[in-house]
Order: C-alpha cells, then structure tokens, then sequence
C-alpha cells in the first residue's frame, strides 16, 4: 500500500502560504537579505513575525518560535486536506536541526541577567514540545517523535512516517520540519566552520553550484498531511504525490564533518530510484563547494547520460536547516501540479560544466523528483516522489 501526500502547509522568509510560495518559484525571487553581524555582513532568511498566524492554541505567542513556525504551517496542511483527525490514528513527526535552541540561549540570557524563570521556560527548552504542541493543538493522542538528524531531518521525518504508515500502525501522520536558527548565537557558532556566505562590500551573494564556501541560513517550517492510499481513497482525497521510496544513510566519519567522497550519498540514491530515472533532481545544492561537489559527483555517476535536469531552490529561499527538506518536497508537489522545474537563482554554472543546471524556470511536465539532502555529522536522506491523482 503506497503512502500519499493530501495536504501541505509553508512558512519562510517573506512567505506564509503555499500560493505565495509558488509565486517565488515561479519567478525565481530571491527572498533574503543582508544583516550585520558584528563585523560580518551575513545572507540570511528570516521569518517575520507579523507573518507567523497562531490560532490552533491559546496564547500561541507564547511558544517557541519553532513551534510557532510549526503550528502555523500545521493549520494549512490540515486545511488543505480536509480530513478530521479524530476519525483516524494519527502519529506526529517532527524533524528539527536546532530544535528549540534559541529558546535555550534566551532563557539562558534571562537567568544570567538574574530575572526570574517563567513556568513556561523548561516546557519551552523541551526540544520534545515541537512535537508535543502539535499534539496538544489538535488534541492527538497516538504517536509522536521529535526527530534530531541534523539538516536532513524533515526528510527522515518523511521516512518515519512512511514506515508506521505501510507497517499499518497509524492511518495518517503529520510530518514536519522545523528550524528557527537565525539567531546572533548560533550566527557565531557557524562562523568559525566558515561555512556561512560572508560577503565583502559590494560583492553580489551567490547561490548553489557556485563554487563558494559557504551556505545562507534561512528559517521557517513546512507540514506534510501523509496517509495509506486506501484511507485516501476511502474518503476521497485529492493526492498532491505518491512517496515512491525513501532512504538514509550515514557517513560514519566525524560528527563534524561529511565524507567528502560521497559515496553515502550515493548509496542513498541507489537504494531510493532503483532503476528508475526522476524528471529531475531537486538537489541539497547549497553553495558551499564541499557538498555542491558531492551533488554533482552523484550527478556523474548516475545521471549524466539521462541528461536529467538539475535545481536547487536554495539560492531563493535559503537554506532553513530541519526544514530544507520539507521545502524540497512542497516545492516539488508545486512543480507537478503546474508543470514546471522551479531555477536555480544566482548560480555560477561555469563550476560546473557538466551540469545542466536549470537556471531559468523551465515548463514541463514532471512526473516524478528525486530528493536530496546532507546534513552536518554525516546524514544523508533521499526521497523519491511521483504524481498523484484522485
């Protein structure tokens, strides 16, 4: 029995809902900017706050701005299924790289300012209530798991939940990623790894498959309704997609680094297309060279001949850590049902000669994607969707 996609809800930089968010694909816009840290001049996605719409719970703003994030894109993805969850059993799974992190740091400040703690500061800190707050929301009492994988953890989310749904232990799941990692603190932590875009006066930002030497931090959550095709049927549910097959693996090298041979990864795609080719490739691309490098040597390896068209989305919208996964397969759900391969924005191909990176929005018809992901310690996830249909 095939696991099938019935709803999605989005938020990032500069987008609340999906339709805003396949405007950007569309025309390839570019939604970061540029903010000073200290002495850097940094890239980044953030979400604003007037954008975030919290009415599943009582003082929503109360909540991390993770769980925020989450909720907000929770209510949209219910919406557009229109399923009642009580009918079912229903399993919550979240993915998250930061999880509540800055809720740490700021209740953390707090302390050492010596003001007193809330009785909400350790319920806030409690990564678990990323999950647990979508339960509460909507008042869930089955399953629930808050997923830790580093970058690929909305994917894994996505794999989790395929498993308790063809093992037939729930009916449906909600599944997410989630990250609100646009903080000065975490800023800090990442500019010793010197991965993050710094740019110089005057100099213009970069995107995937630049051959640059760092990454745009971007923030926000994107929620998947997933559910057995036959429960979909049965209440006659309108199929965004079909996920064909997922998988993982891990480096098993440093939990600082990735194996920069990338034969992991490669393993992960074998195991998720089998013999099948995708219409294209909607790829972690993220401008450091290490894992752009790693993307096009999967690329050599068992694409090539196919000439399959390559993108990344990253260079529009950033790259939301936990989330990115989640932004991958709604921005690959939003490509099937209108036809087109969204661009790769500020891309220098030259890098990479022989990829044929999309680089303009390109009108065609798509019926499956290959999804790709690595995350920092070494993770890497694939995910494989097709069409759906009634």
């Amino acid at each position: 029995m095939e696991t099938v996609i019935t709803g999605s809800g989005i938020i990032g930089p500069k987008f609340s809902t999906i339709e805003r968010f396949t405007e950007i694909l569309k025309i390839g816009e570019d939604v970061l900017q540029e903010e000073t840290f200290h002495d850097k001049t940094l890239y980044v996605g953030r979400v604003k706050e007037e954008d975030i719409r919290v009415t599943s719970l009582p003082n929503g703003k109360r909540y991390p701005k993770a769980v925020q994030f989450l909720l907000h894109a929770c209510q949209d993805a219910i919406q557009m299924a229109m399923v009642k969850l009580e009918d079912y059993r229903v399993a919550v799974v979240i993915g998250s790289s930061g999880g509540v992190t800055s809720e740490v740091i700021d209740h953390t400040r707090k302390l050492d300012k010596h003001r007193r703690a809330s009785p909400f500061t350790i319920g806030n800190m409690n990564a678990y209530s990323l999950s647990s707050s979508v339960c509460a929301a909507f008042q869930l009492n089955g399953m629930s798991f808050t997923l830790a994988n580093s970058c690929t953890s909305g994917l894994d989310a996505l794999q989790l939940a395929d498993i308790l749904l063809k093992s037939n232990q729930v009916d449906i799941c909600i599944v997410g990623g989630t990250d609100a990692t646009v903080c000065e603190t975490l800023m800090k932590g990442f500019l010793p790894l010197k991965v993050l875009q710094v740019l110089k006066d005057g100099e213009v930002p970069y995107g995937p498959f630049s051959g640059g030497e760092g990454f745009t931090m971007s923030e926000g959550a994107g929620v998947l309704i997933v559910e057995r095709q036959d429960i979909a049927s049965q209440r006659g549910a309108k199929v965004l997609g079909v996920v064909r097959k997922t998988s993982m693996t891990q480096d098993a090298l440093s939990p600082y680094q990735t194996d920069p041979s990338g034969g992991s990864l490669l393993k992960a795609v074998d195991e998720c297309i089998g013999s099948e080719i995708p219409t294209y490739i909607n790829s972690q691309g993220l401008g450091i060279k290490k894992n752009d490098d790693i993307e096009a040597y999967i690329y050599e390896k068992r694409f090539n001949k196919y000439k399959v068209p390559i993108t990344s989305i990253k260079g529009m919208v950033g790259h939301s850590m936990g989330a990115s996964g989640m932004f991958q397969v709604i921005s690959s759900l939003v490509s099937m049902e209108n036809h087109f391969i969204p661009p790769t924005i500020n891309s220098k191909k030259t890098n990479y000669p022989g990829l044929p990176i999309t680089e303009s929005l390109l009108r065609k018809e798509v019926q499956s994607v290959l999804i790709t992901s690595q995350g920092y310690g070494g993770s890497n996830s694939c995910t494989l969707i097709s069409k759906g249909g009634k």
